[in-house]
């Protein structure tokens, strides 16, 4: 799990950092590559999401030191926490203490990322969040975007019972087909509670919170749910649980500001979003 400290930063979710575990950077430098890009994207905070399917559960956490330490070494300052990518199919084989080692949120209101199904699946992404939920944690569902058996209706479901949306930024910036962009920018437009993640994996498939903050602004989302999305939801389950997402005004207050990249400024103007200001670094 991430140990978040008192201080306020951007954070990424959804994030195959670790080397040599699944499909993510295949040796440190590339790993540290992409964490520095993490950091000109003006995040602060990874949990760091191995697809579950293909690491090792119990050497997770010292994985995440190790390179936490080789991060600090180079000179990144990017703060790390345990985490995985989980399938619906893991949970019919993960046992309690490993899903405690990569679940995130306080005592009481723990969860997990749970991706939707990319291909058909004889493990439903319902009965997952089912297991999940019976297990005493709740759920914060993977690029549902992307996933061509997950409709809507599903969705609505598992929110109305305490899940968040999580939507892959490259979705919003067109990397993964109209498709999926309509579908992320469909979500972002409904009543659903959601938050932005890049699920990056490498620095050919980078970070991109910035550029999908843009494109939300640039769509006429307003600036208050952009910010929530990118900059303030992450954090906010990460310390409070799910639960904090479901809350009154938990998509930012009237007036929210967005901290972004300084390239994104012209974006906004043309979104005529004045109440949205840009900048690279996360404030508290």
């Amino acid at each position: 799990m991430a140990i978040v400290r008192n201080v306020s930063m951007r954070t990424e979710l959804h994030f195959h950092l670790l080397p040599s575990v699944d499909d993510g950077p295949c040796d440190d430098h590339e790993a540290i590559g992409l964490a520095r890009l993490a950091v000109a994207d003006g995040t602060g905070r990874v949990v760091v999401t191995p697809h579950a399917r293909l690491a090792k559960i119990e050497a997770l956490p010292g994985l995440t030191a190790r390179l936490d330490e080789v991060l600090r070494k180079a000179g990144v300052e990017l703060e790390l926490g345990c985490g995985a990518e989980l399938s619906p199919e893991d949970l019919l084989r993960l046992d309690q203490d490993e899903l405690e080692i990569i679940a995130q949120g306080p005592p009481g209101e723990r969860w997990a990322l749970l991706e939707a199904p990319l291909v058909k699946s004889d493990v439903s992404l319902q009965w997952a969040a089912n297991e999940l939920r019976r297990r005493g944690m709740g759920v914060l569902i993977g690029h549902p975007e992307r996933s061509p058996t997950t409709p809507a209706a599903a969705l609505h479901e598992l929110a109305a019972l305490g899940a968040v949306i999580q939507i892959n930024a490259s979705s919003l910036t067109g990397r993964h087909g109209p498709e999926a962009r309509d579908a992320a920018l469909s979500l972002a437009r409904s009543s659903l509670p959601f938050l932005l993640a890049s699920d990056a994996h490498s620095p050919s498939r980078p970070p991109l919170l910035t550029a999908a903050a843009s494109e939300l602004i640039s769509a006429g989302v307003d600036g208050a749910t952009v910010r929530a999305a990118v900059d303030v939801l992450p954090e906010a389950i990460l310390r409070h649980g799910l639960s904090a997402a479901h809350r009154p005004g938990a998509h930012g207050p009237h007036g929210g500001r967005l901290r972004l990249g300084q390239r994104e400024r012209a974006a906004v103007r043309v979104a005529r979003s004045p109440q949205v200001f840009l900048d690279r670094r996360r404030g508290s």
